[in-house]
């Protein structure tokens, strides 16, 4: 199962462009983002990220989830307000 905290990690990643300022953003360390993010990947079955070079770079899949992401940050921000 897919949680909100790979979720978290996913959008911050590619919102800020590294794994590393995710993990500053998250409080967290950046083996740990690697991990959540691995993690949705294996749950959701689908390559998230362009790993040819050492950038951010999203796949065609990532690009579409990482709309769905957003949206369910900010509902879950929603729900907690």
């Amino acid at each position: 199962m897919v949680t909100l905290k790979q979720i978290e990690a996913f959008y911050w990643a590619c919102t800020l462009g590294s794994f590393e300022a995710a993990a500053q953003k998250l409080n967290t360390a950046q083996s740990t983002i690697s991990k959540r993010i691995q993690e949705f990947e294996i749950h959701s079955k689908v390559l998230l990220f362009d790993r040819t070079k050492r950038t951010v770079r999203l796949t065609m899949k990532g690009q579409e989830l990482l709309r769905h992401a957003e949206e369910m940050l900010n509902r879950r921000n929603a729900m907690v307000l």
